[in-house]
């Protein structure tokens, strides 16, 4: 009996482990928060690592972009020039329509491609996109008699098949600085893409995350050969900066403005290892920052990276149909591989797990013993130790977002005639060479030992006549 009760606690301890291993991984949480409500009329919000878009308005609108139309000309000219490379200006940054945001070049003056880079996101210089385009363009071409109209063309025909190449469908840019033009437009969706292909270039996201460059235009070094201009340029991005809009985890991207865009921004932001990109368009200041950072703050306070399975995980424990006598009759089944993807606290909370085992190992219900319940799971042998019996398949609102092996944790024999004589020899075994039976079998020769005297006194018990002839022993 205390042995029973003793398998039954053991029992009992290793399904609450279980039980709460579950509620571990789908804690029960409160309700999801609503969405922020914005003025722009077009927005959409986006984690980084996953590609996951976690609110959209009117994304697919085509909008006007203003000065973001800079994020896909820095990563164009990207292509082409080194940081350290010099770019001599020229008649080209005179190029720009009137009422242009500057950075202040002047012909003649020599910068790095670096620099030009910086007075292009940060200044948000039209007439630097202008000396961008120019300069690629003839380098793209190898043609360095090109008119600017001709290379801001080429320049343009290259932006476009870059942004397509993102899967920017819906994008079409006629100049680099986004100056109006009623055919230069985008969306939202495609700004996103854009953004997210920028911010993978290691220099394009250190000069968009820069509040201030404050420096010689051609580099710590300037050439003595060259005309250089020392520059302070801060950036237009209020979340960067100290003041009423500082957003902390900000880290970029770019703003725009014009009368027909209105204020727009293209923001991003990094905090606890999630790393957001959101875009606003069409949302007069100060509403472009208010929106902005409500978006960041939705991303940041309601999805996170949630581990929903780590490699090993134990899945439970499944009855064996007919196991070897003498074997276990249950056996234990862990999961192979983890997954982590970002999860707001009430998807969590909705994730099922479903545990499906391949019919090679599933008993059929013809072969349960009677009284078990339907739908209960029994597995046959044979089953080998590490071998895939079956998988463990995740949803959430109906849509399989992980399937998983199961693997077994030991090896199940069949049970044959031969099994069951191997068992009780060995049952035998143990059981007669212990000392426990050490009495017996010593009482056993005993008695022995008696009866082999008794017998061996009567057989020499020598022989008489009796009256009626016959002999017999005394």
């Amino acid at each position: 009996m205390k042995r029973e009760a003793a398998k039954i606690c053991s029992q009992v301890a290793a399904w609450l482990a279980i039980a709460c291993m579950s509620l571990a991984i789908f804690p029960d949480q409160a309700q999801a928060a609503q969405p922020p409500v914005i003025t722009g009329q077009t927005a959409v919000l986006c984690e980084v690592g996953t590609g996951r878009i976690l609110f959209e308005k009117d994304a697919d609108k085509r909008m006007y972009p203003a000065s973001m139309t800079k994020i896909l000309t820095a990563l164009t000219a990207f292509d082409y020039w080194k940081p350290d490379e010099f770019i001599t200006l020229g008649s080209e940054i005179n190029e720009v329509p009137p009422g242009s945001s500057k950075a202040n070049h002047v012909v003649g003056e020599t910068l790095t491609f670096e620099n030009l880079l910086r007075g292009l996101m940060i200044k948000s210089g039209n007439e630097s996109g202008c000396a961008i385009a120019f300069h690629t363009a003839k380098r793209m071409t190898n043609n360095p008699d090109l008119t600017y109209a001709e290379a801001e063309r080429i320049f343009c025909e290259k932006m476009n098949e870059k942004a397509k190449s993102f899967g920017a469908t819906d994008t079409h840019f006629t100049n680099p600085h986004g100056f109006h033009d009623n055919s230069h437009y985008t969306t939202a969706n495609d700004i996103l893409k854009i953004s997210l292909e920028f911010m993978k270039v290691p220099l394009l996201r250190e000069i968009v995350s820069e509040k201030v460059f404050e420096g010689n235009g051609a580099g710590i070094s300037p050439p003595d050969a060259y005309y250089t201009k020392d520059y302070y340029w801060e950036s237009h991005n209020e979340l960067l900066l100290n003041n009423e809009w500082f957003y902390e985890a900000a880290n970029g991207i770019k703003t725009g403005f014009t009368d027909e865009a209105s204020n727009c921004l293209a923001a991003s932001a990094e905090k606890d290892g999630v790393e957001l990109i959101s875009v606003v368009f069409f949302s007069p200041v100060p509403s472009v920052w208010e929106d902005s950072k409500a978006l960041l703050e939705y991303g940041f306070n309601n999805f996170s990276y949630r581990k929903i399975q780590e490699d090993g995980d134990l899945m439970g424990e499944e009855s064996i149909l007919r196991p070897r006598l003498g074997a276990k009759e249950k056996i234990t089944v862990y999961a192979e591989g983890e997954h982590e993807w970002l999860y707001s606290d009430e998807e969590v909370n909705q994730i099922t797990r479903e545990l499906v085992y391949d019919e090679a190992y599933l008993a059929t219900a013809a072969d349960l013993p009677e009284g078990v319940p339907a739908g209960s799971v029994w597995l046959k042998a044979p089953i080998e130790k590490g071998s895939k019996i079956g998988t463990a398949v995740y949803t959430l609102n109906g849509n399989t977002i992980f399937e998983a092996p199961l693997i077994s944790s030991d090896d199940v024999e069949a049970r044959t005639f031969g099994s069951d004589v191997n068992y009780y020899w060995e049952r035998f075994r143990a059981l007669a060479f212990t000392s426990q039976a050490m009495k017996y079998w010593i009482a056993g020769g005993v008695v022995a030992a008696v009866i082999i005297i008794l017998l061996i006194r009567r057989a020499l018990r020598p022989k008489r006549r009796n009256r009626y002839g016959n002999y017999r022993r005394y």
